[in-house]
């Protein structure tokens, strides 16, 4: 089970998160879930997009001893054998120290924020999976890299099935010439890396701010064709920095911003690819919308279900703010998302009717019975309540079929959540604490203490009210 660690992140203090199949993090506004959530991302994706800049930022250096007995191995004799205790020990400090190298010197550009706002901030990682990150790894299977500042090599680690302890590295010198043991240990690291990004779960998100994307796209790329033009303007200019021009007149993103915005922009090519997920039953956007979305290379549409005179096909940015909320969800079940993937949603709830909440929380998870994991921060009551309701119908007891059968328009016999999947928390005094969660669903007092105190001033002012 993935668990991370937060320190001076924002308003988090201290923090422990541990990932389930459904992970939920409630609490006030301001406590610091949203940071939570970026910097979990940010790592993640990381992983998928910056392999190379560990190597360039020391990180051989930081797990050389780890690592020295493989590398003198493999430039004496071309291979090296090591036990799979030893792979895995490596392993872990190569996380530890990209969680560190990702804190000190990432963490402030993924939210795009002024030098030194996180000077003090502490992340890591720990609880990955014990597979090696090879494919079909149970019935042997190999990952190589191709690397070295001379000539090139191959390093190489594979795993059969005949020797289940052990896990063999090879290297292969392609063109004869003699490598180094820095290029051996960076080829190492790399390696090490690149099996250890198998282990770690894609990631997508929807942020807080996916309401606009929608209605502003455009303008950020006008926006840019003109820094362009301002460019090519003044480039010939004495004493001209386009780089600090760059960085004045560009807006400031979070990374997670920049990516809703990214897919956004490349919806009309995504739309082209039809996604394991795209069938998968019983709840979907369209339904809880009642239409669907078409994007080209000019314009999101959002086309009703309805028939005759009251169909309509209109551009996103004319729909309502919950069609325009969902709509990246809906392409992102539909044409992205596979089994094993982590979705991230900011308050899923935002904008939606309590109807709507509820139904949100069906979709998701029926997205994690689909093989999805799901992380989400809420303020809604009613989506916690659903969750509860699902709960409680997992596995069998007397009188579920009665149920289902009263209630078969809005659940099935898959509407049902696993407890044990299920990891939540509260976010408040500067750190996350943990809920309770059983067969009854969630106990998650953040919401139960709020509406035990507006339902005693009800009760005071009823009774004030009916004594005159």
């Amino acid at each position: 089970m993935i668990k991370a660690t937060f320190k001076n992140i924002g308003p988090v203090r201290d923090a422990n998160l541990e990932l389930g199949d459904l992970t939920i993090i409630a609490g006030q506004n301001n406590t610091g879930k949203t940071y939570l959530v970026y910097t979990l991302y940010g790592f993640l994706r990381m992983w998928q997009e910056s392999l190379p800049w560990f190597l360039q930022a020391g990180l051989p250096r930081r797990v050389h001893e780890k690592m020295k007995t493989i590398r003198e191995h493999l430039q004496e004799t071309g291979k090296a054998i090591v036990g799979l205790e030893q792979y895995r020990k490596i392993r872990k400090r190569i996380v530890k120290e990209t969680s560190s190298l990702f804190a000190s010197h990432l963490l402030g550009k993924m939210f795009s924020s002024p030098d030194g706002e996180f000077a003090n901030a502490c992340f890591s990682l720990s609880g990955l999976p014990s597979d090696l990150g090879l494919s079909s790894a149970e019935h042997g299977g190999e990952i190589a890299v191709d690397g070295g500042t001379r000539g090139k090599m191959r390093v190489k680690l594979s795993y059969s099935s005949d020797s289940p302890d052990k896990v063999l590295f090879s290297l292969a010198n392609l063109d004869n010439v003699r490598i180094s043991s820095a290029d051996v240990e960076e080829g190492l690291t790399f390696l090490f890396l690149a099996a250890t990004a198998g282990l770690l779960p894609r990631s997508f998100i929807l942020s807080a701010e996916r309401f606009g994307i929608s209605l502003f796209y455009k303008e950020l790329d006008f926006t840019k064709n003109r820094l362009v033009e301002e460019l090519q303007n003044l480039s010939n200019e004495k004493r001209f920095d386009p780089f600090r021009f760059l960085a004045e007149q560009s807006a400031r993103y979070a990374k997670p911003i920049k990516d809703n915005i990214d897919f956004t922009r490349s919806l009309a090519d995504i739309q082209k690819h039809r996604g394991p997920l795209a069938s998968s039953k019983p709840h979907t956007v369209d339904n809880m919308m009642g239409g669907r979305y078409k994007a080209t290379r000019d314009d999101i549409r959002f086309i009703s279900r309805r028939r005759k005179e009251n169909r309509f096909d209109i551009p996103l940015h004319l729909a309502s703010s919950s069609a325009r909320g969902v709509s990246d969800l809906y392409f992102y079940r539909k044409h992205i998302a596979r089994p094993g993937q982590l979705l991230i949603i900011d308050e899923p709830e935002s904008h939606l009717s309590p109807g709507n909440q509820i139904l949100m929380a069906r979709l998701l998870v029926s997205c994690v019975n689909s093989g999805l994991k799901v992380l989400v921060t809420t303020h809604s009551d009613y989506f916690i309540k659903e969750i509860n309701n699902l709960i409680m119908l997992h596995g069998d007891f007397a009188g579920k079929d009665q149920f289902l059968q009263k209630n078969k328009k809005d659940y099935t016999e898959d509407d049902h959540l696993d407890p044990d999947v299920v990891r939540a928390y509260t976010c408040r005094d500067g750190g996350l604490h943990h809920c309770e969660v059983d067969a009854a669903g969630i106990d998650m007092p953040v919401f139960d203490d709020a509406i035990d105190r507006i339902n005693k001033v009800a009760m005071e002012l009823s009774l004030l009210r009916t004594s005159e």
